[in-house]
């Protein structure tokens, strides 16, 4: 990892340029085109950049699925999609749609309206994604933008007192939030049910990679601190989710047509504004499961 991280600090090259989203978190990378394989040297840049900014913006981009394959590769191995839409027929098996789109009056593609709350993405299973990348292909006049939340300075602007208390302990992180009835015998590790992937995680996590702690938890699928009374678990979420998503520590990016977003998903969380749903809104998206050596 610490290679990755010194390459970043080497000049950039000839027509890159690199400027920050937010003083919250996140940068912008101008100049590269992602539609070509890129070399050793700016594949380091661009992973040390997101260690560094935790989300990338990649502006003005035209990709088709292989391309935006082979780009996401560059930071791992890549997940499978595990949905059955009728969008993804005879598509990479790691590409999603993120579509509002229908056929005989169906969604054919995943997530296709409405807010959602922060997440961190696959936090139900044992091995949550390393990194999520979306690409913009359609997108609404107004709304539908993603917001982001720096859990790094979550964590940095905790009282010591409550990070002492939340050291050692785990919460238990849903797919169907509310779905959980197993509270009475809390679980530490993943029993899935027939309807719901689950799995508990520690509340704070120290990232691999840069070895800063980061909150592990959040509002839409995480359901409650394994081992704590239910009403003492119930508010220190609540409280731990209202200081996560203060706007001190959040990025909203209104999406434009060509942009690709990749971010952390271990040291940052992610949300979604409602949008109109008559107007299309078209993102493909794939995960990064494991993070490989750079080779």
């Amino acid at each position: 990892m610490a290679g990755i991280q010194e390459m970043t600090k080497a000049a950039l090259p000839a027509g890159v340029a690199v400027r920050a989203l937010s003083p919250a978190l996140g940068a912008e990378v101008r100049g590269l085109d992602l539609s070509v394989p890129l070399d050793r040297e700016t594949v380091g840049l661009v992973r040390g950049l997101l260690y560094e900014h935790c989300v990338l913006l990649v502006p003005g981009q035209s990709l088709d699925e292989a391309q935006q394959v082979r780009f996401g590769e560059c930071f791992g191995t890549l997940g499978r999609t595990l949905g059955t839409f009728d969008i993804l027929r005879n598509v990479h098996p790691s590409i999603m749609y993120v579509t509002n789109e229908k056929a005989d009056g169906k969604y054919i593609g995943a997530l296709p309206d409405g807010e959602m709350f922060f997440h961190s993405d696959k936090c139900y299973v044992e091995h949550p994604c390393v990194a999520t990348m979306l690409y913009a292909m359609q997108v609404p006049s107004s709304g539908g933008d993603t917001l982001f939340a720096n859990q790094y300075k979550a964590w940095d602007a905790l009282p010591e007192a409550m990070q002492r208390r939340l050291e050692g302990l785990s919460a238990v992180n849903t797919y169907e939030p509310g779905g959980i009835d197993t509270y009475a015998t809390p679980i530490s590790k993943a029993t899935p049910s027939p309807t719901a992937f689950t799995w508990a995680h520690p509340v704070v996590r120290t990232h691999p990679g840069t070895g800063r702690k980061a909150l592990y938890v959040n509002r839409l699928m995480t359901e409650y601190i394994v081992g704590m009374p239910r009403a003492e678990s119930d508010a220190l979420l609540e409280s731990l989710f209202d200081h996560q998503e203060q706007q001190a520590f959040i990025y909203a990016h209104k999406w434009t047509p060509g942009d690709v977003l990749i971010w952390d998903n271990r040291c940052v969380l992610h949300a979604r504004s409602n949008f109109d749903a008559g107007e299309a809104r078209k993102l493909r998206r794939v995960t990064v499961d494991t993070e490989d050596l750079l080779q």
